[in-house]
């Protein structure tokens, strides 16, 4: 069997049962058909056969970002980044320039604004955003994707005023009485989903995120949801018509009224693994609880930096085992945002309840985030065979604030080693926008747990580059159920590759942030390269 591919003289990471590592791998059309010696490979050349000399750099698996949001990714390149900013008055310029070439009347969206990285050390007000237009209506949403600011034309038009009553599982903050702007939660996704782009907006946003992951070696992501009920058909507009060209694990759910979708869902007939290798319906989601740099996540005990607060939960018990249970019992995979101990413990109580009622092998039931997940949940996620999806870039962006508003509680957050030595899956996401797409930040964040100041968080839960690779790559595609078909390096399975433009096994530990993307190869074809060298 001739090859249309042949990729030799490398550090083939294959991640297969035995983490084996060889010299070449060799694809013809979208599958691999044979790794070995350079030797083996170059004899299924032919005359048709590009040949890429990898000169001792690695190839792995196509990374597989278990939980992103390519919607907002996409859609927040067209607003102002809050990222680039070092103040609120840095960031109040900004937003001064975009409404200079904004009609009055439009919105104008920023993203991305932390305000414990900001010179003045709090959070946007909506007096800062009428400074800089009380004719346009503004929205800037905080890091974390569940807390934004909002100014004074924004509340007018939504119909918010100081008499409104806060919505279930969310907060309009008030200072004597007058609000300020700040949206907590179900009252941010509210505010969003009433300020969200047109169709047209979300799809050229859906295409710019596509070509960022291709940049970053991401062939395949679980979409953890947009704001609204047409999340789904969006991304299935956008990926039969090429402008998302990675393959799709969509979770079932909605960051505003996630519940309300789920029931769509059921109602609909459908179930989790509907579709084909380029769209499939994942599992069906719902929200537990806030975030985790917030702080709004609902935890057993209160933050260290506030004694007075535990974090916000959007459903209590019975109705989290109404809405997943009844998934579960329709065939389902069943999941949830869950970040605090609290709300990681709700999850694993919903899942032992649908478990017990209806009895279901090998279901892969997970949990997004995992966020506090100390040793008696961790007993449990192992005794259900729930698999976890943390998010150790996290560790990098906002683990200075997790020491100051959780304390010691750190040694249990996103607790890689911890589920390793258990035999706790665990599939690595971004959860992109709210920190970097890159894989690569991801697994120098979990093999490392240092913060972007250089201090180690949580030491105790650091894993082996070679665990992180796998998280990244084989135990995502285990946990959409299509270890099968990808994850590994192996005859058969989708040519899914990502060529680095070093050694990622014997580089330094602290240098794997410096690890670039050379080529990405989707279903046999060069879809991303940074340069052509070593192409024949």
């Amino acid at each position: 069997m001739s090859a249309t591919m042949l990729l030799i003289n490398g550090e083939v990471v294959t991640v297969d049962s035995e983490f084996s590592v060889s010299e070449a791998v060799a694809i013809k059309d979208n599958k691999i058909i044979a790794v070995g010696t350079n030797e083996e490979i170059l004899a299924l050349k032919s005359e048709e056969s590009a040949i890429i000399n990898l000169d001792g750099r690695s190839i792995l698996p196509g990374f597989n970002d278990a939980h992103a949001h390519l919607e907002l990714y996409g859609t927040n390149k067209l607003g102002v980044n809050g990222k680039e900013a070092g103040s609120i008055k840095e960031l109040l310029a900004k937003l001064k320039e975009k409404a200079k070439s904004t009609p009055p009347g439009r919105w104008i969206r920023g993203w991305g604004y932390n305000q414990n990285h900001y010179e003045e050390g709090r959070h946007l007000s909506r007096w800062d955003l009428d400074s800089v237009s009380t004719e346009h209506p503004i929205i800037v949403v905080r890091t974390c994707g569940h807390i934004s600011c909002v100014n004074s034309k924004a509340l007018e038009l939504a119909g918010i005023d100081p008499q409104a009553e806060d919505p279930s599982g969310g907060k309009y903050v008030r200072e004597d009485g007058e609000l300020t702007g700040l949206l907590l939660e179900s009252a941010h996704m509210q505010m969003f989903l009433f300020a969200n782009y047109s169709e047209d907006e979300v799809q050229h946003g859906l295409s710019l995120a596509s070509e960022d992951y291709l940049a970053k070696g991401i062939t395949s992501v679980h979409d953890a949801g947009g704001y609204g009920p047409d999340h789904i058909r969006f991304l299935q507009k956008a990926v039969s018509a090429k402008r998302i060209k990675q393959r799709i694990f969509a979770l079932y759910g909605s960051l505003h009224d996630s519940p309300g979708m789920v029931k769509k869902g059921l109602a609909s007939g459908i179930a989790t693994g509907l579709g084909d290798e380029w769209m499939k319906i994942g599992p069906a989601k719902v929200f537990i609880d806030g975030s985790s740099s917030g702080p709004t996540a609902k935890t057993r005990e209160p933050y260290k930096s506030d004694p007075e607060d535990s974090g916000i939960l959007y459903l209590n018990q019975e109705e989290l085992n109404e809405s997943l249970g009844s998934a579960h019992g329709a065939g389902w995979q069943i999941t949830a945002h869950a970040i605090g101990d609290e709300a990681v413990g709700m999850m694993i109580e919903a899942i032992r309840a649908a478990l017990q009622r209806d009895p279901r092998e090998n279901h892969r039931h997970r949990i997004e985030h995992s966020g506090m997940t100390p040793p008696d949940l961790m007993q449990k996620m192992k005794d259900l065979n729930i698999i976890s999806i943390p998010n150790p870039a996290f560790i990098y962006e906002f683990g200075d604030g997790y020491v100051r508003d959780y304390g010691d509680r750190v040694d249990v957050m996103f607790p890689l080693r911890s589920f390793s030595e258990n035999g706790v899956p665990f599939a690595m996401g971004s959860d992109s926008p709210i920190t970097s797409a890159d894989p690569i930040q991801g697994i120098y964040s979990a093999v490392t747990r240092k913060s972007n100041s250089g201090n180690i968080i949580g030491a105790g839960q650091r894993i082996t580059v070679q665990e992180a690779i796998k998280a990244y790559t084989w135990t995502g595609a285990y946990a959409s159920f299509e270890e099968h078909l990808k994850g590994s390096i192996e005859p058969g399975k989708l040519a899914d590759l990502v060529v680095l433009n070093d050694s990622i096994l014997t580089c330094e530990l602290d240098s794997l942030r410096e690890l670039k993307v050379e080529l990405t190869i989707l279903d046999g074809k060069i879809e991303y390269a940074a340069k052509k060298e070593g192409v024949k």
